[in-house]
């Protein structure tokens, strides 16, 4: 978080880190086919593909994995020659408009879709490729809808599409610049590809093209236009299920001694999140992260509200999970069962669980990397030889999950070095069962949700005790650590990267635009790092060079 501080790292000029090539993530692929056309029953077939790798903990990337020895090359070609079959047997007229169908009815469709598909980067070399690949087809022979197949099958298993290649402009010539802008399209799909998780559309693609996507305050004007589509809606989500760590949330499972735990419930705890993050970030009202961290309301359907203002007992609507439409914002908790914000959400407290005890754990680990950016090591296979026991499922009587998990931070413990910066945070949400509802005893015995935030060597300002849930919150929403932290995020989110010492600018000014008035603003910070350096620009690219 020095990057935010440390002044003296923002050299002159224009720097940014380098940009290393990467792969559409999965919601990217599926988004990309849903635009194109080729996926209208929604089949969403690279949610079966490999998991992308995690960027210091949190964000799925595909810029540092490797294909090779991998069967990624075979899922892409399994998916595109699926695709491409259902598309042109079920929606043939949709994708190609021309009524004769012959070669230049096919030279069109090529233009129109693979110059979608592959961003703006559709050349004279790669449309004859592809016209040639229809003519073969047809002198096969096969008739016109096969060789459309084939057209598109190929271009789903392009490097085109696959990759997010930017090459940037050229510097002028004898220079040897840090860094240079992206061309307008790359530009463009870099927007779309953040704020849509998709293709840039007919609007943007315009813009780019017309000169008018080079400024700061173009792409300032394009976001905010990008923000009021329905599209934000869904690329918001996948950054709160990826910043909270909920994206499997839907398969969480627990003990069978909540008899009233279902898959239902689970998706509707993670529809609940999803939805009042977005809505918060896109709210009229321009609210910041304290709005996010602190409210006494969350978007909830019927089920969610008895839920929450109803200590251990609770009846699911058997109708099953509501869709969006259904929630409403609601204030939830009660004086005998009180939430805070996000963080109090079932979701968030369900999945960093265990199946039958809560995890202080887990949920102090949580906070600690995803609202701190402070990474704690993955546990060793062993300590002294010795095997880690697994997590306790039981409690003794008379004892609580609490009394179990003080063993990992007692000062002989050869745990505490890692485990006192996660269990004391952890305990905060000691109130919240397995399954994140309110409870006051375990065992007969009264719990508590006191708890400390060990100073962490790459703590700022946070550090010191908390009476409990509320009062732990409540200090890390005015945590400018936390407000740092949540910028980071953003910005590695957005370029799908580790951030450097070479984006200080841009995190400096990215932060200064979000602290505005002390009020940061969520929705503000999405356009101040859209308007960054070190999103308008790259590291140039030398052919022939090292590879980034």
């Amino acid at each position: 978080l020095t990057l935010f501080t440390d002044t003296s790292l923002c050299q002159p000029g224009v720097n940014v880190g380098s940009t290393p090539l990467r792969r559409l993530s999965r919601i990217e692929y599926n988004n990309m086919v849903r635009d194109l056309g080729v996926d209208p029953k929604s089949t969403q077939p690279a949610n079966q593909f490999v998991s992308e790798q995690k960027i210091d903990g949190n964000f799925n990337t595909n810029s540092y994995a490797s294909i090779s020895g991998t069967i990624f090359n075979q899922q892409y070609l399994e998916a595109a020659e699926t695709l491409a079959a259902a598309a042109v047997a079920s929606n043939l007229s949709s994708l190609v408009t021309c009524t004769t169908q012959d070669a230049a009815c096919a030279t069109q469709f090529i233009n129109d879709f693979g110059g979608r598909a592959f961003r703006g980067q559709m050349d004279a070399t790669e449309s004859a490729a592809l016209l040639t690949l229809y003519n073969n087809v047809r002198a096969a022979p096969f008739d016109f809808p096969t060789g459309i197949q084939a057209v598109i099958t190929s271009i789903l298993t392009s490097p085109r599409f696959l990759f997010v290649l930017e090459f940037g402009q050229p510097p002028p010539s004898g220079t040897a610049p840090g860094a240079i802008p992206l061309t307008p399209m790359e530009l463009a799909t870099r927007l779309s590809l953040y704020l849509w998780r998709s293709l840039p559309d007919s609007t943007l693609v315009t813009a780019a093209t017309g000169g008018h996507l080079a400024s700061a305050s173009d792409v300032a004007t394009q976001a905010t236009r990008m923000l009021a589509d329905p599209r934000a809606t869904a690329a918001l989500h996948d950054f709160a299920d990826q910043w909270l760590d909920i994206e499997n949330m839907d398969a969480v499972t627990k003990d069978t001694v909540f008899t009233t735990w279902s898959a239902a419930l689970a998706e509707e705890m993670h529809m609940e999140t999803l939805v009042t993050f977005s809505s918060t970030v896109l709210a009229a009202t321009k609210n910041g992260l304290g709005d996010l961290l602190t409210s006494g309301s969350s978007y909830v359907n019927k089920d969610l509200t008895t839920f929450y203002n109803s200590p251990a007992s609770y009846v699911l609507n058997t109708a099953g999970p509501g869709v969006a439409a259904d929630y409403k914002s609601t204030a939830v908790g009660s004086a005998s069962a009180p939430r805070m914000g996000i963080l109090t959400d079932g979701a968030v407290l369900a999945i960093h669980a265990h199946t039958t005890l809560p995890s202080p754990t887990k949920r102090g680990r949580m906070v600690r990397q995803q609202i701190l950016c402070e990474q704690v090591p993955n546990p060793p296979a062993a300590v002294g030889g010795m095997p880690i026991p697994p997590p306790p499922t039981t409690i003794p009587a008379g004892q609580t999950t609490r009394s179990q998990y003080e063993k990992h931070v007692a000062p002989n413990s050869v745990c505490s070095g890692c485990h006192e910066y996660m269990d004391p945070i952890g305990f905060g949400f000691d109130n919240y069962d397995a399954t994140g509802a309110y409870i006051t005893q375990e065992n007969g015995t009264n719990v508590s949700s006191s708890g400390t935030f060990t100073a962490h060597p790459g703590s700022t300002d946070i550090s010191g005790d908390f009476t409990g849930t509320t009062d732990m919150i409540s200090k890390l929403a005015a945590s400018p650590q936390v407000d740092q932290c949540y910028a980071l995020e953003q910005i590695r989110y957005a370029l799908g990267r580790v951030e450097s010492n070479s984006d200080a600018c841009s995190a400096q000014q990215i932060y200064k635009t979000f602290f505005t008035n002390n009020s940061f603003n969520l929705q503000q910070l999405l356009v101040a790092v859209v308007s960054s350096d070190s999103f308008m620009n790259r590291t140039p690219v030398n052919a022939g060079g090292a590879c980034q």
